[in-house]
């Protein structure tokens, strides 16, 4: 069992080392957790070890994706209940080294000041008396549509802030799961 973040990778670390000894685990994901988030090569084991007594794979569908593309026109329109949390956000957008120097659109990495609550902002710069969240374009986008919350994305994604900023992110963003496969 385990209590903290920290120990959580500890745990699956200990599972990593004793693969020589250990030919299979099975587990549910832990709450506010993805696991699939931590495997680099998701299906190489899969067929490794196809049809064995000590098959392994994980089974996940997502028939979509989803990416913020423009970071101040969403937060305008973000409009939560609760307390306003307000920091800095360092966001890194992959995207912007698959783009031509001289496209129009060069992704929405950079530095923001970022509030969140009734009224919700990214303004381009920094607030040097503010936290800062660290993260990718990926893991905010996943954050922001209430897919899990930050103290599951700083285990598992490209999301890093002091443990105070992913509490009061935790609180304020209290989304429902979104859904958007569902037919209507």
């Amino acid at each position: 069992m385990y209590q903290t973040r920290k120990q959580l990778l500890e745990l699956l670390a200990l599972l990593k080392n004793l693969g020589d000894q250990v030919h299979l685990v099975e587990m549910c994901e832990p709450p506010g957790i993805q696991l699939q988030d931590l495997i680099a090569q998701p299906f190489k084991q899969h067929h490794i070890s196809e049809k064995s007594r000590f098959q392994t794979g994980t089974e996940a569908w997502a028939w979509w994706q989803m990416r913020i593309c423009d970071l101040p026109g969403c937060l305008a329109r973000t409009h939560l209940h609760g307390e306003t949390v307000r920091f800095n956000l360092k966001l890194a957008d992959p995207i912007e080294r698959f783009l031509d120097a001289d496209a129009s659109w060069r992704g929405i990495g950079g530095d923001y000041v970022i509030t969140l609550g009734p009224d919700s902002a990214a303004e381009p710069g920094a607030d040097p008396a503010l936290p800062t969240l660290s993260a990718s374009v990926g893991a905010f986008t996943r954050l922001w549509l209430g897919v899990l919350d930050a103290s599951g994305l700083a285990v598992t994604d490209e999301c890093d802030a002091p443990q105070e900023l992913l509490g009061a992110l935790d609180r304020s963003l209290q989304l429902p799961r979104p859904s958007v496969d569902w037919d209507f």
